[in-house]
């Protein structure tokens, strides 16, 4: 019998997952990996058809031109990047984690996901099965399909961790399919700064999913530097659930890769939790890079920002897609989104899908969209006072981006966050 368009497309990104079969996984990891192949048979990658995925086309993303490997991986660790703080790290290579090249406090916990498993730390599986509909996110469902790389990272309850936690995903290319599965528990009244980088040279396929769960009162401020090789390409899934009184401070760089794609899901499942989520991109030749956000207030009193700004040059392509869905127990919810883009060139684009879905009653909920050029007459203002047409442009888009960065409230990490800004302008002559 003739198989089904979509399980005929789908099944050689599944070929490598006989790799998985015979290891030691516990019976609830083989179970989910099963899950997930079954669900992502059925559908293969999404296609523009699809909601949400109709100004991301994944058509050179081919299951020729990547092999997933289960063996360990072999790198040099003089080409990991060295911290951008100097303080505590985790490192995944391949998205395999490296204990000899990570180093936390004492009161953090870090361990593979495997050991995680076997050793059935609390909380992780029901954290590791909440995956939502996989047959509406073929990308999850692949990544649970080969669901074994990666870590559990926990923070103790009335913990606070004075220094940023620095993890690095580095892909040694060739050309790799890596699914790294990674998760942050912060336990009651817990406190703590993650900066996750995103790197690697050459071509290869990251296919991430991180899930952070704060309990109450629990504090994570989460930064993301996405600056992937110009041949990669970048899928990442990030879900936040937080309980009452928690809060969450989200901010991204998208820089690198030839295709990325960023989601955020926001689950505000309890009261009074603040949560807000923001980025820039910096794009030129034929980059596409894609926010798509999803805010989901269960519960009254809470607050939710999404706040994107982004330079597209050349051919570039540019998408942000936001949404606050206001269930009907939430009154009182307090939700705002929006997106700025930058044109740089007649040739680039930029896409946004703002959205509200609002079931309560009692709400105060807004969304914003714009896209635009330099203003020619502010370039020709600073050029009268004597400034190089270069520097003028240059001015007014470290101006325009600074609008989103300086909401970061970590100084150190905004600081950097300027620093790539300024850098890359300076290597396009802007």
């Amino acid at each position: 019998m003739a198989q089904a368009p979509q399980v005929a497309a789908a099944l050689p990104w599944l070929a490598d997952a006989d790799a998985l079969q015979n290891d030691k996984a516990v019976g609830w990891i083989k179970a989910l990996r099963a899950t997930g192949a079954e669900a992502f048979s059925q559908t293969g990658l999404p296609t523009v058809a699809w909601e949400g995925w109709q100004y991301t086309n994944l058509r050179a993303l081919t299951p020729a031109k990547f092999r997933y490997s289960a063996d360990p991986v072999k790198f040099d660790a003089a080409k990991i990047p060295a911290p951008l703080l100097g303080t505590h790290r985790v490192v995944l290579v391949n998205g395999q984690y490296q204990p000899k090249l990570s180093n936390l406090p004492d009161h953090v916990t870090v361990m593979s996901l495997m050991e995680a498993a076997e050793k059935n730390v609390a909380g992780i599986e029901e954290q590791l099965v909440t995956l939502g509909d996989l047959g509406k996110n073929p990308l999850t469902a692949l990544n649970a399909a080969y669901l074994r790389d990666g870590f559990v990272l926990v923070v103790a309850k009335n913990r606070d961790v004075a220094d940023p936690i620095e993890v690095v995903f580095y892909n040694a290319g060739r050309d790799a399919a890596v699914y790294p599965r990674v998760m942050y528990r912060l336990g009651e009244n817990a406190g703590c700064t993650v900066i996750e980088r995103h790197c690697g040279e050459g071509l290869y396929f990251a296919n991430c999913y991180a899930s952070i769960a704060l309990e109450s009162a629990a504090r994570l401020r989460f930064y993301r530097f996405e600056e992937e090789s110009d041949a990669a390409f970048h899928i990442s899934n990030t879900s936040v659930q937080q309980q009452k009184d928690s809060s969450f401070e989200g901010f991204s760089l998208g820089l690198g890769g030839k295709l990325a794609r960023q989601e955020f899901r926001l689950q505000l499942i309890d009261r009074a939790i603040s949560s807000s989520i923001g980025g820039t991109y910096l794009m030129n030749g034929q980059q596409s890079h894609d926010f798509t956000v999803l805010a989901d207030h269960f519960e009254p009193d809470g607050k939710s920002v999404q706040h994107f700004k982004g330079v597209v040059d050349d051919q570039a392509r540019a998408v942000y897609q936001g949404k606050i869905h206001v269930r009907r127990a939430a009154q009182k919810t307090d939700g705002y989104q929006s997106h700025h883009a930058l044109l740089l060139s007649p040739t680039a684009e930029a896409s946004a899908k703002p959205e509200l879905e609002i079931y309560a009653d009692d709400v105060k909920c807004s969304h914003g969209a714009t896209a635009g050029q330099l203003n020619p007459e502010a370039i020709f203002y600073l050029r009268s006072r004597g400034i190089p047409h270069d520097l003028a442009r240059s001015l007014m888009v470290e101006s325009f981006l600074g609008g989103a960065i300086e909401k970061v409230s970590y100084e150190p990490v905004r600081d950097i966050y300027f620093a790539r800004v300024a850098a890359w302008l300076a290597g396009r002559g802007a």
